[in-house]
């Protein structure tokens, strides 16, 4: 079961739709989540949402007491959550982006980006980014693997190790390809060895 922590955007339908292919999706609110959702979920994804993760309290709570007890994955807000909880720092980006399709660099070693080129095209809805000077504060295990290439600034991140993942665009939104693709090989990074999803307590 997937357990899509709900932040009031309305982009959480469609990731719900998306996230759908793959696993049955169990959509709450965070002011709503209990430790029994959290002990039957395999997945946990921080959905976008307004504002900044500071407004967010008890979802960077839920993030802390779930590392490495449950594959994560941060989508927009989520993706700054879980960096900013890791040491990182949100700042506001020079240039707005609201439904703004836009071409990435990508790193195709990675986890998240198996079978893809070296670039992507995406959908971008931020207005906030990560500092990229307080990247060195973050974990050695948490791995940048893509960035905009003209302005350099971080869009997403896996940390193999934790199970950790994040995308600073939406999977879910039409202006970007392939973003099934995307999510399933954060799923099949987050299987353990016998294929089964992981449980982790």
């Amino acid at each position: 079961m997937i357990l899509l922590v709900d932040h009031q955007d309305s982009f959480t339908r469609n990731l719900e739709h998306l996230l759908a292919q793959f696993d049955k999706v169990v959509v709450c609110d965070r002011l709503e989540i209990t430790s029994l959702l959290v002990d039957q979920c395999n997945f946990i994804v921080l959905s976008p949402g307004p504002g900044k993760p500071a407004d967010y309290p008890e979802s960077v709570l839920l993030y802390k007491k779930c590392i490495g007890r449950k594959p994560m994955l941060g989508i927009c807000l989520g993706f700054q959550l879980m960096l900013e909880a890791e040491g990182g720092k949100i700042i506001r980006q020079k240039q707005v982006l609201h439904g703004v399709e836009t071409e990435i660099e990508i790193d195709p070693g990675s986890l998240t980006y198996r079978g893809f080129g070296n670039r992507l095209c995406v959908g971008r809805y931020h207005s906030l980014q990560i500092d990229p000077s307080s990247l060195s504060n973050l974990p050695f295990s948490l791995l940048i693997t893509a960035k905009d290439p003209v302005r350099k600034v971080p869009l997403s991140f896996e940390d193999p190790i934790r199970k950790l993942f994040g995308l600073q665009y939406h999977p879910e939104s039409f202006l970007t390809k392939k973003g099934n693709k995307l999510i399933e090989n954060i799923r099949y990074a987050c299987m353990d060895e016998s294929g089964a999803s992981l449980r982790t307590s």
